[in-house]
């Protein structure tokens, strides 16, 4: 019986996979801060925006941005003292990075275009006073916002691991 023979993961790949999983964790922290729902990990997320005060907006958005830098920095000197080469690209891979871009650049679009038309629909078909996912906050303006920008990096990796598998 012969085993299939399965490559391993380029350094790329494996940059990839752990920025998806940074940034699928900032995405969760930011909505379990900022919604709630169902309970989960003693916190609570869920379609309905909890007001905030400037203060926790805030520090919501700086501690998002500490911890994944924190963990970009980590996943940094973790690949340079295994000795790989995290900064050489070839031709491949900046053709991948660049098409992985534009698919997180239509991902913003898109997303962009979905919190207007959600807004808009929202005040145009109130049907009660309990509106789902108010975005037109303070709150909810930062949270559609934040989830743009980290809907954009999740769509880059996933864009950029498909396009590793395909080529």
């Amino acid at each position: 019986m012969s085993k299939k023979y399965t490559p391993e993961l380029s350094v790329a790949e494996k940059k990839a996979w752990t920025e998806l999983a940074i940034w699928g964790t900032a995405l969760l922290f930011v909505w379990m801060r900022l919604t709630a729902g169902v309970d989960l990990l003693g916190q609570s997320i869920g379609l309905t925006v909890i007001e905030q005060s400037v203060a926790r907006l805030f520090g919501t958005y700086l501690g998002v941005g500490i911890m994944a830098a924190i963990a970009q920095l980590v996943v940094w000197v973790y690949f340079k003292s295994k000795g790989e080469l995290i900064d050489f690209r070839d031709e491949r891979d900046l053709a991948i990075e660049r098409h992985a871009n534009q698919s997180a650049y239509w991902v913003g679009v898109f997303s962009a275009q979905c919190v207007i038309l959600h807004v808009l629909a929202n005040d145009a078909f109130k049907r009660s006073n309990f509106a789902i996912l108010d975005l037109t906050s303070a709150t909810g303006i930062v949270l559609a916002l934040v989830t743009i920008l980290l809907l954009q990096e999740i769509a880059r990796n996933i864009a950029m691991l498909i396009l590793y598998k395909r080529s």
